[in-house]
């Protein structure tokens, strides 16, 4: 566990009385690996988070809301990133499972890239068309417009659906936490040796917030 004191970081009950000090390492391959899959983590656990907490007992809009965002946040950790070097691979993270967990993985990414973020398919359609009165000379009466969409998270078939969803989520957490371990292990034998004076010119860990202006700022 970690606070912010001041703009720095102290750790809450480590168990070494000793330490008294945080460093940030230089930002190499290993080290943005973990950065990255730090981050994969983080989002993951939302992921899992939200489809844990789809109900019935929920109205139609919030497990909509709550599906939507755990299928929009898992794909971030795939898809092309600018500020992560390191996405996630499907086929690394899938090798060794049958084909239907693939057949899961491109279903939902189909339903992010054509329904949810972006508007492609015919799960979503707007209607108009003329009111007429077929008997008169003259039969135009109204415009009607109309829209339709499918309701791909409400009630009970669709939420056991999900459940796929789920053990993909899973799967990916479980190669992520496994990743990080080894990573952590690499680095923490590359330092291990290392006497005081060799890592002296590394600067301390700080949190900082961003301004406005630098909200959107590309993350080093």
């Amino acid at each position: 566990m970690f606070e912010a004191t001041g703009d720095g970081i102290h750790i809450l009950d480590y168990p070494n009385p000793n330490v008294d000090t945080l460093l940030v390492l230089p930002n190499d391959r290993l080290v943005k690996q973990l950065k990255d899959l730090w981050l994969h983590w983080w989002d993951l656990m939302e992921v899992q988070q939200c489809l844990e907490s789809i109900n019935p007992k929920n109205t139609d809009v919030i497990n909509r809301a709550l599906a939507q965002n755990a299928i929009i946040t898992f794909y971030k950790c795939f898809g092309t990133n600018k500020s992560r070097d390191n996405s996630l691979d499907r086929k690394k993270i899938l090798a060794g499972y049958p084909p239907e967990a693939k057949d899961v993985f491109e279903y939902y990414r189909n339903l992010r890239n054509k329904f949810i973020a972006h508007d492609e398919s015919r799960l979503s359609q707007s209607l108009v068309a003329a009111v007429l009165a077929s008997t008169k000379e003259y039969p135009f009466d109204d415009i009607i417009c109309s829209v339709s969409v499918a309701e791909m998270f409400a009630g009970k078939e669709n939420q056991e659906g999900l459940k796929s969803f789920y053990r993909l989520t899973l799967v990916a957490l479980q190669w992520v936490e496994k990743k990080m371990d080894e990573l952590s292990d690499l680095l923490k034998e590359q330092y291990k040796d290392k006497r005081m004076s060799d890592f002296q010119g590394l600067e301390p860990l700080r949190l900082s917030v961003p301004t406005k202006d630098q909200m959107y700022e590309k993350r080093d």
